[in-house]
């Protein structure tokens, strides 16, 4: 056994967790008090980032530990609440309230701004399955909100390449969450919170109930429930330019549907728009689009509307949410047998249930998209294949001509619910045998997620309607009935299904000795069996629903893998940590990675540590799989008409366009490099900083069909297509718009990011007035480049990569700082969180996204502002069994700010400020163990 003097144990726990001063809170006072006990004699763990065992003062891994106590001073409801948290939390993160994407209301965390699938999260140092539907429909990722709160022990983050540890995927770092492993006695728990608005009620109840002393009764086994219902938080409900589309009068954008330009283009409005055409189904000239009657009131005082059209608004209509309506319910078991002195058997059973209801705007009629099946552009809009009124239909006017009919319909929002199952099932052993500890598991894990859509139109079934004059739009609208909207806008059911079957091994010991201490070896290996089964919604391959894109991946593997780790320690203050890992793949072949670490403590007072690691993410189902795409975002400057035109409309409005990206069984894995170095310094007393530089190469970076980046130069990416709609009546010449771009998944990027963090933590005994416990965590980016065919662009500080996971932006600084004070049964916490202002631009240096169609200036200054919040938690033991809690998010109720560029929402950004839209939230919680 080992025993250290208070000082070094301090400096090892700093160093060895990179300042316990984390982003949701800091080390809570108790816990502290714990480690630095002098008297506790040192066990031997395992921290993330490392295989092999060892005294807690050992380790160059700088790795994040959030306890219990962390968890619970933050005042975060969920898993995802706690991790998106974090200050290493950037770009591509997943906010559950971006329900609008592939991958609606599930959450992930993208460590360094590298995306979801290059953060690996394991439960018990284990991997899990993911998420059945893939981000942005190709990235694979786990979903936080289906790990239970209640059931976690701790979150330690590793902020590090970790390939040669845990193998793909670990590119930017590891997120391992760790359940309890025994429990004995019985305890449950409730809480109630809801906005200072009145919604977004949750009410959330949990158990759990530990039989066995392991010592003494050879056996312990435990099960949890943890139940959870959030009411939903409706858009229209929150102030000024959140609580509408119209963001003008606070120097935004007007986003308000219907509108009708002066090219004649738009017109989906409540009432409804139609506009004839000639016999081949052309414009004809002179005769543009006509409101159907209704309108109450056609407003011409905003450049959108040039047209006049029937302006409506998305968020006073009721079809936003700032969150959706969610139940979940989980459920978890762990059982140990203590067989002997050194060994134990184990078993692990989990099962959870979400389910969420999610709605947005009304479906247009018409839409262009991409027939995978006959392998042709499908237009509905203009063209041959388009959505005709025939002359004598009682809402085309026109009794010469038939007509193009443009309407959504206020009374059938789109609507999707999704029915998310997890089951997690895990046997193994472990002990001690021979001097090696080991472990052994066979794992089993499935995720499935059955989604149900309705409010969206099948175009063959609403022209065939159409045509027997059975569907009516307008005002008439009201006339449908049941059987033909039934017939038209059927009820759309697929699933997703990801399954992971793994038997693992590992052993560590201790063998030898150097100047410094005996020798650490660990080896272990992997076999593992991946599978995802991800439908298509019907009817989506010929593209016959409109407003739905195309998602489909169907692909499994095997992988096999070794890996050995020694930690060396060389001299007394000298260590190295060196490890290989060698992962086969059944679909793509072999990737070996390498990492290797060092500590120097030239003092007790001071350390530093250093690592470099490759790394490598094999290509996903949806990337190389029997795969394909169909999604829409936005551009906004058209490089052909704009310069003739001189439009709005085809220079600075926002407009949707498709973009298929199809898989591609040829690609190669993304490898990467990545470097840190920094120290750990304890400048006085229960004190200490650390300040950790980063910097990480990812290469042969796989990309899907980046519109922004083809509509600019074509020329660059000659597997993509570009296809145009018909030319416009006043530009009868020139090409038409932009409808679509498709290409495959290609290895055509290189990212480079550094930057440094920095951690702090003090605390001060005030003797009879209790204890003060302050942390503080910074993550500044320095560089976000990405260079695609030869041309970089730098992401840090701006909106960029702006085709990323709603739209998120690269903020340059996240912080966040605590002060807790402890006195008795009490405890106060308080907690500042930061984010940094970004510019509205795609990269640093390139033109403004947002600009005024008038003026041509650029709309919020070109930047959106940054955002702080401040957090108030406080505990009251009241006896002990009683455990009072109580918690104010957002205490100042701060707006989240104006953000016009984002598609995750209207007029904010969920990824960086959703408490902002939430507003001030209140939360009572009680506990009672028996």
């Amino acid at each position: 056994m080992f025993r250290e003097r208070k000082l070094s144990q301090s400096l090892r726990l700093a160093f060895f967790t990179g300042s316990v001063a984390v982003g949701v809170g800091m080390m809570s006072p108790a816990s502290y008090a714990e480690e630095t006990n002098d008297d506790k004699p040192m066990g031997r763990v395992e921290i993330t980032g490392s295989n092999i065992k060892r005294t807690q003062q050992e380790g160059p891994a700088s790795t994040q530990i959030l306890t219990r106590k962390d968890i619970q001073q933050s005042g975060k409801t969920s898993v995802a609440d706690v991790v998106r948290s974090l200050s290493a939390d950037n770009n591509g993160s997943i906010s559950g309230s971006f329900t609008n994407g592939f991958a609606g209301s599930a959450s992930g965390v993208s460590l360094r701004g590298l995306s979801v699938n290059s953060t690996l999260v394991l439960i018990n140092g284990r991997r899990t399955a993911p998420y059945g539907l893939g981000d942005d429909g190709q990235r694979s990722f786990v979903d936080l909100n289906s790990i239970p709160l209640g059931a976690v022990d701790r979150i330690e983050v590793l902020k590090d390449g970790a390939s040669a540890i845990y193998g793909s995927d670990a590119i930017a770092g590891v997120v391992n969450i760790i359940l309890r492993e025994t429990y004995e006695g019985k305890t449950i728990s409730g809480s109630l919170g809801t906005s200072g608005h009145g919604d977004g009620t949750l009410r959330s109840v949990s158990g759990t109930f530990g039989f066995g002393n392991l010592e003494d009764d050879k056996y312990n086994y435990f099960f949890s429930i943890d139940a959870k219902q959030s009411n939903a938080i409706w858009q229209k409900d929150r102030p000024e330019y959140l609580g509408q589309a119209d963001a003008r009068p606070w120097g935004g954008r007007d986003q308000r549907a219907g509108a009708t330009t002066s090219s004649n283009t738009g017109g989906n409005s409540l009432v409804g728009t139609v506009r004839p055409v000639d016999a081949a189904g052309n414009t004809i000239p002179g005769r543009g689009i006509q409101n159907l009657p209704g309108c109450a009131y056609i407003d011409r005082g905003t450049s959108i509307n040039s047209g006049g059209g029937c302006l409506w608004d998305p968020i006073k209509g009721g079809y936003q949410t700032v969150q959706p309506e969610t139940q979940n319910i989980n459920l978890f078991g762990r059982g140990t047998l203590k067989i002997s002195g050194d060994m134990q058997a184990y078993a692990e059973a989990g099962l959870f249930n979400s389910q969420a209801k999610t709605l947005t705007t009304p479906s247009a009629l018409t839409g262009a998209g991409f027939d995978l099946i006959n392998q042709r552009v499908f237009d509905t809009g203009t063209g041959p294949n388009q959505l005709l009124l025939p002359i004598g239909h009682p809402d085309n006017p026109f009794s010469d001509a038939r007509a193009r009919p443009r309407w959504v319909d206020p009374n059938r929002p789109r609507t999707s619910d999704l029915d998310t199952t997890v089951t997690r099932l895990l046997v193994g052993v472990k002990g001690t045998s021979f001097g090696w500890d080991y472990d052994s598991g066979i794992l089993y894990a499935q995720s499935k997620t059955e989604r149900t859509q309705n409010g969206y139109y099948r175009s063959s079934a609403l022209q065939t309607a159409i045509n027997n004059g059975s569907f009516r739009i307008g005002q008439a609208g009201a006339l449908n009935s049941a059987q033909t909207l039934g017939f038209v806008s059927p009820e759309l059911k697929n699933s997703a299904t990801t399954k992971l079957a793994l038997w693992d091994f590992k052993g560590t010991r201790e063998f030898g000795r150097l100047p410094g201490g005996p020798i650490g070896i660990a080896i272990g290996g992997e076999l593992r069996h991946e599978s995802t089964d991800s439908e298509a919604t019907p009817f989506t391959n010929i593209n016959d629903i409109v407003g739905l894109g195309y998602a489909s991946a169907r692909a499994s593997r095997n992988i096999s893998s070794l890996y050995t780790e020694l930690a060396l320690p060389v001299i007394k203050q000298l260590e190295f940590q060196l490890a290989l890992r060698t992962d086969q793949y059944s679909d793509f072949g072999n990737s070996t990675t390498p990492k290797i670490g060092f500590k120097f403590t030239p003092i007790p007072q001071l350390a530093f540590r250093g690592t470099y690691a490759e790394g490598f993410r094999a290509p996903g189902p949806a990337e190389s799989g029997d795969s394909a795409v169909s999604a829409y975002t936005t551009y906004n400057r058209d490089p052909v008409r704009c310069p003739v035109t001189n439009l709005s409309a085809d220079c600075t409005d926002g407009k949707n366009v498709g973009a298929i990206t199809v898989g591609n069984k040829n690609l190669k894995p993304e490898k990467s490099q990545s470097y840190s170095l920094g120290f750990i310094l304890e400048p006085i007393k229960n004190t200490s900083i650390s300040v950790d530089y980063w910097r990480i190469v990812r290469k042969n970076e796989i990309t899907g069909s980046d519109a922004d980046s083809i509509i600019a130069d074509p020329s660059l990416f000659p597997d993509a297509t570009v296809v145009r709609g018909e030319p416009t009546a006043d530009f009868p010449g020139l090409v038409g718009p932009i409808l679509l771009v498709k290409a495959p998944y290609i290895n055509a990027g290189q990212t480079r990011t550094s930057g440094v963090d920095i951690d702090m933590r003090s605390r001060f005994d005030l003797n009879s007035y209790g204890r003060i416990t302050t942390g503080l965590t910074v993550s500044q980016m320095f560089e976000f480049k990405r260079t695609t065919n030869g041309v970089t662009q730098n992401f840090v500080g701006t909106h960029g990569d702006k085709n990323l996971s709603g739209n998120g932006g690269t903020p340059r600084t996240r912080a966040s700082a605590s002060v807790a004070w402890d006195r008795g049964p009490f405890n106060v916490t308080t907690s500042l969180n930061y984010v940094s202002g970004i510019e509205d631009k795609n990269q640093a240096g390139g033109p403004c996204l947002d600009l005024d169609p008038v003026t041509k200036n650029p709309l919020m200054g070109c930047r959106v502002a940054s955002f702080t919040t401040v957090d108030l938690f406080g505990r009251w033991d009241v006896t002990k069994q009683w455990q009072v809690t109580a918690a104010v998010a957002n205490l100042f109720d701060r707006l989240a700010p104006l953000d016009v560029q984002t598609y995750g929402r209207v007029n904010y950004n969920p990824s960086l400020h959703q408490s902002g839209a939430v507003g001030r939230f209140f939360t009572l919680g009680a506990r009672y163990t028996f």
